[in-house]
């Protein structure tokens, strides 16, 4: 399945219990309704969704789950915030096997990195990957505008 970028792609919310556990029920239940609702994708771990708190395994978990629901009725997107290209790789890699069809990349996350530090973090990520890319950008939250010139 190939994106098509257009149309609503919500970055869904994760749900927790309060335990702090993943609340795959309720999260289930908000992944249905978004695809009777209409969307054009889901996105999973984006700002709203605990990208930066999620643990690892949790993603997986979330990415898993996500596609055995919408079985490629529309594509599943990831969102990578990593503080390392390394990590930034191995996340995007992780998503392919996952059966995730894309990815929504934010810049590296602990340092404010330069114009050339950015893209070439980008670069490394899709060198590393057959996944296509959303560039996610918030220089609001996360101190670095990414341009079109850059």
């Amino acid at each position: 399945m190939s994106i098509q970028w257009k149309g609503v792609m919500p970055a869904v919310t994760t749900k927790f219990t309060d335990t702090d556990e993943l609340d795959l029920k309720t999260f289930e239940l908000n992944i249905k309704t978004q695809l009777e609702a209409g969307v054009h994708g889901i996105v999973l771990g984006g700002t709203l969704g605990e990208a930066s708190t999620l643990l690892d395994e949790e993603k997986r978990i979330l990415t898993t789950t996500t596609v055995n629901i919408v079985k490629d009725k529309v594509p599943v997107l990831i969102n990578i915030a990593e503080q390392t290209t390394k990590g930034a790789i191995l996340a995007a890699q992780k998503a392919e096997e996952d059966g995730a069809k894309g990815l929504m990349m934010l810049p590296p996350m602990r340092y404010k990195s330069g114009d050339r530090e950015t893209v070439e973090y980008f670069k490394a990520v899709a060198n590393n990957t057959s996944l296509p890319i959303m560039i996610y950008n918030n220089p609001i939250d996360y101190k670095v505008e990414v341009t079109l010139n850059m």
